[in-house]
């Protein structure tokens, strides 16, 4: 080749990168211009008043939820109705009078009687586990339906720590990138570095912009679904607190969930309604009374008077009910199972949000600790080379850019670890974190 070919060469490949470079100049300077960014609008947000803790976020969001407070009306609706299934039927009181006037005789009598309906042996148990059955399930719907709001309170309240975090990060990154480009731009005037570094240093500095307005969007984002959620000011600060280890064993947590996930009860009140249910068929082939009436008669002119006991018993001679007892029977063996195929999910379910738990926290613990000693070691690498100029200006803040880019990745696993703890709480059924720890 040509050395002519050649220079033209090299120069198309510098014209092409130079206006690459401002064409992501002007797209940056439009889309910063669409967003307001740099211009007169006020996107940002700025925290004001005493900071939110995450148990009050948990609980305003517990207050402000109408969802909850239906269910939990209909969990006391379900209370009154199971108070009032082992009512005994009310009494019949019967008043008869004859009269007979005649050329025989002249007979006037009044009956007073009292008849009770008495009912099946059994079924006052039944109607009442059936009412007490009708209440777990909306007790169980409350309960799942509580749990998942705080675990989604929580994750709304660290997800908006993050994203205060990345913004602010993201901003220092910005004016970073902003003192590299001006440090570079002098070094290319005077020789030190090519116009490939400068071209390099603005689509930094654009890209740092662009994530930057990212950023502050997804902040705004965040906090607006926490006032949502919440009703606080979407300006509210909040106190981040340090996220607390679970550090019971898996087969513990196994045994909590098994106690607390309102599934399990359900499924118990379900197992004795089948066998109350089992009991009243076979109750059926029994004699049994059915009423019980007396009467007093009195009869006028006379001084007779006397009572009168009726009874009703059924007898079963005819139905033997067999085909129902067999039917109930096999109700209470399939209830049984159902309690352990339930506590056999359950068990999979804890097993499988502990270890994508534990892979988190052994990996927040060891970036954490591995991060720390990185961002020491680059602060003092830069201090000296700031004091003794053993680096050029433009790698002392390479130095520094690594430092805040570790802080990010450390926020974002942060938030990654919060995740997984929260859907272990949802899985063993606890509200509380201490419910996790020794």
């Amino acid at each position: 080749m040509k050395s002519n070919d050649i220079y033209k060469t090299s120069r198309y490949f510098w014209v092409g990168m130079i206006g690459m470079a401002m064409l992501s100049i002007c797209f940056s300077a439009q889309l910063l211009a669409g967003t307001g960014f740099g211009s007169g609008d006020k996107l940002e947000i700025n925290t004001t008043g005493e900071p939110l803790t995450e148990a009050a976020v948990v609980e305003m969001t517990l207050n402000k939820s109408r969802k909850l407070q239906s269910m939990q009306t209909n969990v006391e609706m379900a209370g009154y109705r199971l108070k009032s299934a082992r009512n005994i039927p009310n009494p019949e009181i019967r008043l008869n009078d004859l009269t007979e006037d005649s050329y025989a005789r002249n007979f006037d009598e009044t009956r007073i009687g009292l008849r009770i309906n008495l009912p099946q042996l059994g079924e006052m148990g039944k109607d009442r586990q059936d009412a007490r059955v009708r209440l777990w399930e909306q007790k169980s719907d409350q309960l799942l339906y509580r749990q998942e709001l705080i675990a989604e309170a929580r994750r709304d309240y660290f997800s908006v720590i993050l994203h205060d975090k990345l913004k602010d990060i993201s901003e220092k990154k910005v004016a970073l990138e902003e003192r590299r480009l001006k440090v570079i731009e002098e070094m290319v005037t005077v020789g030190t570095r090519s116009i490939v570094y400068y071209t390099k240093a603005k689509m930094r500095h654009t890209d740092s912009v662009n994530d930057y307005t990212r950023e502050i969007q997804s902040q705004i984002e965040a906090r607006r679904k926490l006032s949502k959620r919440t009703g606080v000011d979407i300006n509210t600060p909040l106190q981040e607190t340090d996220l607390p280890e679970a550090t019971l064993e898996l087969d513990r947590l196994i045994e909590i969930a098994c106690q607390n996930r309102p599934e399990i009860q359900l499924v118990d009140q379900r197992i004795e309604l089948a066998a109350k249910r089992n009991r009243r068929e076979f109750f059926k082939t029994l004699p049994q009374f059915s009423f019980i009436q007396y009467n007093h008669h009195i009869e006028t002119g006379t001084k007779d008077d006397w009572g009168e006991l009726s009874m009703g018993i059924e007898i079963p001679l005819f139905n033997w009910n067999y085909g129902n007892i067999k039917a109930a029977s096999l109700a209470v063996r399939k209830k049984s199972e159902e309690s352990d195929a339930v506590k056999e999910t359950i068990g999979y379910q804890v097993q499988a949000a502990y270890t994508i738990y534990e892979d988190l926290l052994l990996d927040w613990k060891n970036f954490s600790r591995e991060s720390d000693t990185l961002i020491a070691e680059a602060t003092q690498v830069i201090w000296q080379a700031k004091q003794h100029q053993t680096l050029l200006m433009d790698e002392v803040m390479e130095m520094e850019m690594t430092i805040l880019e570790t802080k990010e990745i450390l926020a974002q696993k942060k938030k990654d670890l919060a995740d997984a703890l929260l859907d272990l709480c949802i899985t063993i059924g606890v509200e509380d974190y201490s419910s996790l720890q020794n």
